[in-house]
């Protein structure tokens, strides 16, 4: 029992490791949630920060669809309507605007589901 207790002494007063500290300093993830429906994504508009990491999380309000940033993120599945949903990571390292669409033929308006993520500069002000 006595070795235990040293030890368990011994792991708190030990210094955290780099990658800990670093995980807990950065914030966590903005989540959006995005809905695929009826040949649209809702919003179909983002704005996040310049250096922003977001969590975007995708459903369908009816049938499969699938999702892309061009030249980020490819070939997300998203499932049907009561299937749950999928999650991408992006991060808005540059500022500008990144068109997502989905890349997976749902029917006769397929061609119109886009939407962008517009990655706004960070002020001089907050650098």
């Amino acid at each position: 029992m006595f070795r235990l207790a040293a030890l368990l002494s011994l792991l708190a007063l030990a210094p955290p490791s780099p990658g800990a500290a670093r995980a807990a300093q950065s914030p966590p993830a903005r989540v959006i949630e995005i809905t695929a429906e009826r040949f649209q994504f809702w919003p179909s508009e983002i704005v996040i920060q310049e250096g922003e990491d977001v969590e975007l999380r995708l459903r369908s309000d009816d049938t499969n669809h699938g999702f892309r940033i061009l030249g980020h993120i490819t070939n997300l599945q998203i499932p049907k309507r009561g299937h749950g949903y999928v999650s991408a990571r992006f991060t808005g390292a540059a500022p500008g605007r990144y068109t997502f669409e989905c890349n997976r033929i749902c029917g006769a308006g397929h061609h119109f589901m886009r939407g962008v993520l517009i990655v706004k500069p960070v002020s001089p002000e907050a650098k």
